[in-house]
């Protein structure tokens, strides 16, 4: 008698509340079963959309700009260097001069090291204008396509089908029909 009651007075024990909550748990598995997960490689959108054509030639002219101050200063070093090493300088003059040469060459190599580092910085802030732009689209096409997911990461994941969920061309496609 105390094990009936204790039963009756439970209500997640009965036979309705257990099928409710059966039918609860297995419902949304039909639901993601129709998502589909997506891939979109950025570098591919870069190189085949009109704007990333142009960010690519912003890019090339200030790579262009750099690599001029950095032969500007390469040069700089080779006249110091000339002039160290001539003859007929004093003592005094030859010192002067290599001490002149090995600031200018400190200051070469920490220009470079600034132009390798602002060229990886100034590439970066252009994938990323160009993929902004397109987080529209990968949205759009997210939702009318029924998307859970679509990875812009290659690495972000240990295996994609790529063949069977890039969408890139078709990323590409609507990015340079909205640049028009």
């Amino acid at each position: 008698m105390y094990q009936t009651s204790m039963s009756r007075s439970n209500p997640l024990c009965t036979p309705f509340f257990l099928a409710v909550m059966l039918a609860f748990l297995l419902a949304p598995l039909p639901a993601l079963a129709e998502q589909k997960i997506g891939f979109v490689n950025p570098q591919r959108v870069v190189n085949e959309t009109r704007l990333g054509q142009m960010a690519k030639a912003d890019l090339a002219r200030y790579v262009a700009e750099k690599d001029r101050l950095a032969k500007e200063s390469a040069a700089q070093v080779a006249t110091l260097r000339k002039e160290a090493e001539g003859p007929g300088l004093s003592a005094s003059d030859r010192a002067r001069r290599e001490d002149l040469l090995r600031r200018k060459a400190a200051q070469h190599e920490q220009l470079l090291a600034e132009n390798a580092r602002d060229i990886k910085a100034e590439e970066t802030r252009l994938l990323q204008y160009v993929m902004r732009r397109a987080e529209a689209v990968l949205e759009e096409l997210g939702k009318k396509g029924g998307y859970a997911i679509i990875f812009t990461d290659p690495a972000a994941v240990g295996y994609v089908d790529k063949a069977s969920v890039d969408l890139t061309e078709r990323v590409a496609r609507e990015l340079d029909g909205r640049s028009k």
